[in-house]
C-alpha cells in the first residue's frame, strides 16, 4: 500500500530521512517549508485538499504534529486513506489538555515575529532535543499556517475516522500534551493507542514500520 509522510511544522520532509528506503513511498513538505509545491496553500484544509487530489489508490497516510492534523483532514475527504498513523497528534492545539498552553502559544507567536531564525531553532530542540539544520520555512507564510493550525479545532470529527488508526505519542512530549492521545484514542474507535519513552518525535528513536507498513 502506498505511504505518505508529512512532517511537522518547523521542519522538513527530510526529518523522515531514515524512511526514505520505503518502497512505494511519498514524502511531502508542507507549505512553505522545505521544497514544497504547494506555496499557495495557506490553511491545513486547503493543503489537505491538494494532497487529496493525488491520492488515488489505497494509501496510509503517517503525519506527525500539525503534519497529522493534514492527514486527519485528507481522510476526511478521500476514502482511498485507509489507514491513519498519527504522531504527536494534537486535535485542538490551542489546549492545555489537548495540545500546548494556550499563553505558551501567544508567546512563541509574538517571539517568531521578533526573531524568527532563533525561534524556530529553539523550537526544534525543545521538540526533538537538537536542531537538524533542515533549513528555515519561508517567514511569513509558515508563520500563517501555523496560525491556522492553532485556530483549529478536530474535536467534533474525530469520532467520524472510519479507517484503521494508530495513535503514537511520547511521553515525555514537550509540545502536544499526551492527554491528546488518550482523547484521541478514545474518539476514534478503529484504533490502537501506544505511548513511547520519547519525546515529541518518537519516529526518530523507534522504527515506525510496524504500523505504517503492516
Amino acid at each position: 500500500m502506498k505511504k505518505v509522510f508529512i512532517h511537522g511544522w518547523g521542519f522538513s520532509k527530510n526529518i523522515w530521512k531514515d524512511y526514505f528506503y520505503l518502497d512505494d513511498a511519498e514524502f511531502l513538505d508542507l507549505p512553505f517549508h522545505g521544497e514544497s509545491k504547494y506555496q499557495e496553500a495557506t490553511t491545513l484544509q486547503s493543503f489537505a485538499e491538494k494532497v487529496s487530489q493525488h491520492i488515488k489508490e489505497p494509501t496510509t497516510m503517517i503525519g506527525w504534529s500539525l503534519g497529522a492534523s493534514v492527514a486527519v483532514l485528507t481522510a476526511m475527504i478521500n476514502p482511498n486513506v485507509k489507514k491513519l498513523v498519527l504522531v504527536g497528534f494534537s486535535p485542538k492545539f490551542n489546549d492545555e489538555k489537548l495540545g500546548s498552553s494556550p499563553s505558551m502559544i501567544k508567546a512563541f507567536m509574538l517571539n517568531l515575529k521578533k526573531d524568527f531564525e532563533n525561534t524556530v531553532k529553539n523550537f526544534r530542540i525543545t521538540a526533538i532535543g537538537k536542531d537538524p539544520s533542515c533549513g528555515l520555512p519561508q517567514k511569513e507564510g509558515s508563520y500563517l499556517l501555523l496560525k491556522d493550525f492553532i485556530e483549529l479545532d478536530l474535536t467534533d470529527i474525530l469520532h467520524k475516522i472510519q479507517c484503521e488508526t494508530y495513535i503514537i505519542h511520547g511521553i515525555n512530549d514537550k509540545i502536544v500534551n499526551k492527554e491528546a492521545a488518550f482523547f484521541t484514542h478514545k474518539a476514534v474507535k478503529n484504533s490502537q493507542l501506544y505511548i513511547l519513552d520519547s519525546h515529541h518525535g518518537p519516529f526518530l528513536e523507534r522504527d515506525i514500520t510496524e504500523f505504517a507498513c503492516q
